[in-house]
């Protein structure tokens, strides 16, 4: 949920539970003040009364008026005190009351003094109903200047919040966020330029130490093998020193690889194949197994190829390391007379091969390092590579055994 969006929510509920109460609380002093009018009236009317009987001694023959009514009857028990009620008259109208004792004649008397409620309820209802609508438009103009005034002051927020979003590390490019005239975000956007500078140099001497450890080694590992390929040539050698020789080199080998592939996950997780083209996938895939074609007729391998004609928009080189990490890795973990099939459809591309038995831990077949065969001539990361292509490239790489076959999905999802 947006932060402007729970805020209206949270002040909107909050603004209509005070409103609610605001105006039950008004009505009730509303009505309250109105009824106390009311029995103001009526006092006045008990004072015309008690006046008249104090000048001519005896009470007058009460007349009919309008929403009014006087009620004089004889008692012998005269009211301690006044009293204050409201009564329905013809179990319909409501009428406020007021009963009180008084003495005429030497008699007592209990007089009640009604007058109708109707003309006071009449405008507690159109008070309360104006004041009603006041508040509901009031509520309403709020809630739209509240979303005007918040949007506005939290669009520097926004702003910064999508550069930040499209920031790249490897554009080397500072990030420049917009000037604010509100503390918090002028601290907010200097403490991420800062952060992101720091990124950018960072990544930079990451990127430079990689680069020049990756050259570094090359120069060492050809000496390497060249003094060893002049040992192996030696005369002299024992069947042991040779095997151990062509061990050493076996191993060096597999150093290199495992260096060119750490720096190909590295250029590949800096994002340094971003450059995107449509390309013939069916063509490539068909060159590929053109290249392997040597290999595989060595090893007597058994080669299926299914394609169709697919375009794809993704990066070449990314999809030519692909391919080699595939056809490589089923070819690498197949035995003589073994089987590959190739099958390329508009949505995705499937290898599988004969090889291992058993299925593969599908947990961690695709982390840094993992060898299920404990081969000395694999590095462990062929199939990391597979994994960081597809991350890159937006594709979806699955595993599965079937009918003793492992079976490698490429999803294709961005084409």
């Amino acid at each position: 949920m947006k932060l402007l969006t729970r805020y209206n929510r949270i002040n909107l509920l909050s603004t209509i539970a005070i409103f609610i109460l605001s105006g039950v609380a008004f009505f009730f002093a509303l009505h309250l003040t109105l009824l106390k009018q009311m029995d103001e009236d009526l006092r006045i009317e008990q004072r015309e009364i008690t006046n008249y009987v104090a000048l001519h001694g005896t009470l007058f023959t009460p007349v009919e008026v309008k929403d009014q009514e006087t009620i004089i009857e004889k008692t012998t028990t005269p009211y301690s005190k006044e009293k204050f009620k409201t009564v329905k008259v013809n179990h319909d109208d409501d009428y406020r009351q007021l009963e009180f004792s008084i003495r005429a004649g030497g008699e007592w008397y209990h007089v009640k003094v009604r007058k109708s409620l109707e003309a006071t309820e009449h405008i507690t209802r159109t008070v309360f109903g104006i004041t009603f609508c006041m508040i509901l438009l009031m509520l309403l103009l709020t809630l739209v200047i509240n979303s005007t005034i918040l949007k506005k002051l939290w669009q520097p927020f926004y702003t910064s919040l999508d550069r930040l979003q499209h920031f790249k590390v490897n554009n080397r490019e500072s990030l420049s966020l917009p000037t604010s005239t509100i503390d918090e975000f002028t601290f907010m956007n200097s403490i991420l330029e800062r952060t992101t500078a720091k990124a950018i140099q960072d990544y930079e001497r990451l990127k430079e130490f990689t680069e020049n450890a990756s050259h570094e080694l090359q120069t060492p590992l050809a000496i390497i093998r060249s003094k060893l390929e002049m040992m192996m040539q030696g005369e002299n050698l024992t069947e042991y020193q040779f095997d151990s020789l062509q061990s050493a080199s076996e191993a060096l080998d597999r150093l290199a690889r495992m260096n060119q592939s750490l720096l190909l996950l590295t250029k590949i997780e800096n994002e340094q194949f971003a450059y995107k083209s449509t390309i013939d996938l069916t063509q490539i895939v068909q060159q590929k197994a053109t290249q392997f074609n040597e290999i595989w007729q060595d090893k007597s391998l058994r080669i299926s190829l299914d394609v169709q004609a697919v375009q794809l928009h993704t990066n070449k080189e990314l999809i030519e390391l692909l391919l080699n990490n595939l056809f490589s890795n089923a070819t690498r973990h197949n035995y003589e007379n073994g089987i590959i099939h190739i099958t390329l459809m508009q949505d995705k591309l499937c290898i599988s091969n004969t090889g291992h038995p058993a299925a593969l831990n599908r947990k961690h077949l695709f982390q840094r390092f993992y060898n299920p065969s404990n081969s000395s001539t694999s590095n462990g990361l062929g199939l990391a590579v597979i994994q960081q292509i597809c991350t890159a490239s937006g594709f979806l790489a699955e595993y599965d055994f079937k009918d003793g076959l492992h079976i490698f999905t490429i999803t294709l999802t961005d084409h």
